[in-house]
């Protein structure tokens, strides 16, 4: 697999910048994050992850414990680690918050749609497109290694020029034998991402080691705001969300609009009633005009 190019040297001149990222769909960042912040973030997963009984020992990787990691264990994970609110205080760091705002010419508004990526050995991700199940917010998607991961670790892989397809199924991918690229990955690197752009998490082959990043997003000022608070009321046509600012917005509800479920899967809109989109549900929706484009629980 061929390694990915470093854009350090671009920083300063935005306009190759913006340039690379069109043509590639990713940038690689070396060094640029600070260390100690990213360094605590995976600290403090490994120590959540320690109480649970799902690693033992210190040092650079922890060694996996716990077994086979399921699809309920998982999201199970998640909650406990957003409860700690980890990677809202790491982008607001004034040393990164301060990188961000350089790479996109202002300061970003993340949404709250990261997730942080616990690999246990013989694990890897699916390669997909994360604008598929997440449409309408014009999105950039933060790569975060919180440890230093080699190649037996595995990483992130990128397909080189893939969001200019278009978003598809993942088993609709055309072939991409020789458009991958990747690198082993330090503390304080960072890869950004085009919402279209395929990548995948590749096999942690460590025996025993885990994995650890997280995937911070945020939208391009451009777009129309993400639209993130409980659910006033919701209904085959419409859906009324209370926002942070006090207001209550109004989106219409048609067949393009994507409804989810916590678990991903797709909420029809005759069965809206049945669903977790009720009342009192914090949410998060993306939104052309008046007209939701996805709504799916926090």
């Amino acid at each position: 697999m061929s390694e990915m190019r470093v854009a350090n040297d671009l920083l300063a001149d935005p306009v190759r910048l913006r340039a690379r990222f069109g043509q590639d769909g990713y940038l690689l960042f070396r060094d640029v994050l600070a260390a100690d912040a990213v360094r605590g973030v995976g600290e403090e997963l490994v120590r959540i992850l320690a109480s649970q009984g799902l690693v033992s020992g210190g040092g650079p990787v922890p060694t996996w414990i716990g077994g086979e990691l399921t699809e309920s264990g998982e999201r199970d994970l998640q909650e406990l680690f957003n409860e700690q609110a980890l990677w809202e205080g790491l982008v607001a760091a004034p040393a990164v918050a301060g990188f961000f705002a350089q790479v996109a010419g202002g300061p970003v508004g993340f949404i709250p749609l990261a997730r942080y990526r616990v690999m246990p050995p013989g694990g890897a991700t699916q390669a997909h497109q994360d604008a598929l199940l997440n449409p309408g917010f014009a999105m950039t998607t933060a790569w975060i290694p919180l440890m230093g991961i080699d190649e037996e670790l595995g990483g992130l892989a990128v397909a080189v020029g893939s969001h200019h397809w278009g978003c598809m199924a993942p088993e609709s991918l055309p072939p991409l034998a020789g458009l991958w690229r990747s690198v082993a990955y330090g503390v304080g690197d960072v890869v950004l991402m085009h919402e279209a752009l395929v990548h995948t998490g590749l096999a942690n082959r460590s025996g025993s080691g885990l994995r650890l990043s997280v995937d911070v997003r945020y939208q391009d000022p451009s777009a129309p705001a993400a639209v993130v608070g409980p659910i006033v009321a919701a209904e085959a046509g419409s859906v009324r969300i209370a926002a942070a600012d006090g207001s209550v917005v109004e989106l219409a509800v048609d067949d393009s609009t994507l409804l989810r479920a916590s678990t991903g899967a797709r909420v029809a809109r005759s069965e809206v009633a049945a669903s977790e989109l009720v009342a009192g549900r914090r949410v998060i929706a993306s939104r052309r005009g008046g007209v939701a484009v996805m709504v799916k629980p926090l």
